[in-house]
């Protein structure tokens, strides 16, 4: 074949509503992936009458999944469902926060930063007010 018939053929622009009217096959302008469906073949016609016909491999109930996924729809209906890892009450961090919620209930554990502590816990706060109405805050 020579360039130039080469050539002509590569600057051809394919036009599907011409080109596939005459096998009548419908085209639509999604991606078109594939070889092109003919509405009116045997296969698509059956699966036009029947669309809750499912296609694919059927479902074993039995298996082992099947039977796993049951149980956990059953748990999760009844609100037992557990998730993520499970805890052990008796790890030296379980015991450790045991220890602290028991400390907390009883007041001798206050939450967050103590006040005073450090080098600045003898320092005093004093509030005045100046002769002309003014609010001052005098740290030292």
């Amino acid at each position: 074949m020579s360039t130039t018939k080469q050539n002509d053929m590569n600057n051809v622009q394919f036009t599907p509503e011409g080109q596939l009217a005459g096998i009548n096959v419908q085209f639509s302008t999604k991606a078109q992936l594939g070889r092109p469906v003919d509405p009116n073949s045997k296969r698509q016609q059956r699966l036009a009458t029947a669309p809750g016909r499912k296609t694919g491999r059927p479902v074993n109930p039995l298996s082992a999944r099947q039977v796993r996924l049951a149980e956990l729809n059953a748990k999760r209906a009844n609100g037992t469902l557990k998730r993520g890892r499970p805890v052990n009450p008796t790890s030296a961090r379980q015991v450790r926060l045991a220890e602290l919620a028991v400390r907390r209930a009883a007041g001798g554990v206050k939450r967050g930063r103590p006040v005073g502590s450090g080098k600045k816990g003898n320092s005093a706060i004093i509030k005045t007010t100046t002769p002309c109405g003014v609010d001052v805050v005098v740290v030292g």
